[in-house]
């Protein structure tokens, strides 16, 4: 049920209108209260070495991490589809005792090509 206020003027309250179920509260702007000295000065520094307000600052960072997050996420999805491939595609036509088997110096040699008289 969404419950409206009225003002002075009989129309409806702005702020009751805007916290009312219509609109969820994840949907509204929030204050962002820092707590920690640390923070508090870490912020400052980076402010004042880059000329940004702190709230750009604090934006700019997060901008950052989320973004190597997220880059970490794909090179991880990345790796884990190649194994996939590897597990499906490639080992199971490997010749039957091959795998996991070991080269001798002697393929590696060859596999590098080395010889007799070097490369």
């Amino acid at each position: 049920m969404v419950r409206v206020g009225s003002n002075s003027h009989g129309g409806s309250s702005l702020g009751a209108w805007l916290n009312s179920s219509f609109f969820p509260p994840m949907l509204l702007p929030m204050a962002l209260n820092i707590k920690s000295p640390e923070v508090e000065e870490l912020v400052a520094a980076v402010s004042a070495m880059t000329g940004e307000s702190k709230t750009e600052a604090v934006r700019r960072a997060l901008v950052e991490r989320r973004d190597r997050l997220a880059l970490q996420a794909a090179h991880r999805e990345r790796g884990s589809s190649f194994l996939r491939y590897l597990e499906e595609e490639v080992w199971p036509k490997a010749p039957a005792g091959q795998l996991g088997r070991g080269l001798s110096r002697e393929e590696e040699d060859e596999i590098l090509g080395y010889g007799p008289e070097g490369v």
